[in-house]
């Protein structure tokens, strides 16, 4: 019996993630940040906001917005809010991820506290990512799936047209920009 070629030809993707993109990106000139997690996740984030609590942990006020708790205790993020203008629900939890719910829809994605609790970073994941090591396939969480071209080489990522082979974006990582910034 012969040897039969894989289904899929050449345009399967594997389930493992190129270790050079784990980390914190930079887009020159955007302000959000882009973060690919070990499990291939790709999140997209705004600026941290600065944080604070009253009424005993009762109410967190995470930049212009705030939210009544509706689950757990404390000065901490951890547990369920609403906010107070819109309705959306927010839960925060131990291990660093939450779930947003509005209007009949849900999001996830990662938190931390910077700046020592004073500031709230999210991080929504928008996509999953997987690589063969020349192209990348993002499915985002809308259900459509997106196939690049990609090179990572010392803390650059160029995002590639997969028919010609055109950067169609320039990532940097924050390692990079750090170490590029102590060279300054």
């Amino acid at each position: 019996m012969g040897k039969r070629a894989h289904p899929c030809h050449d345009h399967c993707m594997t389930q493992a993630i190129d270790p050079d993109l784990i980390g914190i990106w930079i887009v020159q000139g955007q302000p959000q940040t882009y973060e690919v997690t070990p499990d291939g996740g790709y999140h997209v984030a705004d600026p941290e906001e600065p944080l604070s609590f009253s009424n005993g942990g009762a109410v967190m006020t995470w930049g212009s917005l705030t939210f009544t708790r509706t689950a757990g205790t404390g000065e901490t993020p951890v547990g369920g809010w609403t906010e107070d203008a819109s309705g959306d629900q927010w839960a925060f939890a131990q291990d660093g991820t939450y779930t947003v719910s509005a209007g009949g829809l849900s999001d996830t994605g990662i938190w931390d506290l910077r700046d020592n609790g004073a500031s709230l970073w999210t991080r929504e994941k928008r996509a999953k990512i997987t690589s063969d090591g020349a192209h990348l396939e993002f499915l985002t969480v809308y259900g459509t799936t997106s196939r690049y071209g990609y090179t990572v080489s010392n803390g650059v990522w160029r995002l590639l047209d997969p028919a010609n082979w055109d950067e169609l974006a320039r990532y940097v990582s924050a390692a990079k920009l750090m170490e590029l910034a102590g060279q300054a």
